[in-house]
């Protein structure tokens, strides 16, 4: 086997490639979103439906323990909107992993392989230029260069 982006020969036990570190395998990413999805998913699912089955549960013990039918409404209202309300931001996370799947697959649809990958690198350091050269320093100048300059009164 022989790694995509700097042609090395490479052995198949291998998830990176050792002579320019790019990820071989790559199934694991899908796996991973796969993963996010179903738990996603499961997340919405097991809300909504125990959500519903507590909201039954109460209004059936409330139902005979209070007269007023407009407290009880008001409760039901109030429990359906926070459950709707959780629900939408499970779906919302929901749809933003699947619109990140598709936004992936048109990526690497465009992407050619005879186009070579930019290579990742830090920046270099910042340097200060250096002073050109003038020739060899004196050493009373370089000694007393920092010093300042004081008249020397005459007698």
């Amino acid at each position: 086997m022989y790694c995509e982006r700097c042609g090395k020969k490479i052995d198949n036990s291998l998830n990176f490639c050792n002579g320019c570190g790019a990820q071989l395998r790559k199934e694991k990413d899908k796996v991973e979103e796969k993963s996010v999805f179903s738990g996603l998913l499961s997340a919405l699912i097991a809300v909504a439906v125990v959500g519903l089955g507590v909201l039954v549960g109460f209004v059936a013990v409330l139902s005979d323990k209070v007269r007023d039918t407009g407290a009880l409404f008001a409760f039901v209202i109030v429990y359906l909107a926070t459950l709707f309300g959780i629900c939408f931001l499970i779906a919302r996370q929901l749809a933003k992993v699947i619109d990140r799947d598709h936004t992936d697959r048109g990526r690497i649809e465009t992407v050619t392989i005879s186009e070579p990958e930019r290579l990742v690198q830090l920046p270099p350091k910042s340097t200060n230029p250096l002073e050109d050269f003038n020739g060899p320093a004196s050493v009373t100048e370089h000694t007393t260069r920092t010093l300042d300059e004081v008249p020397v009164e005459r007698r």
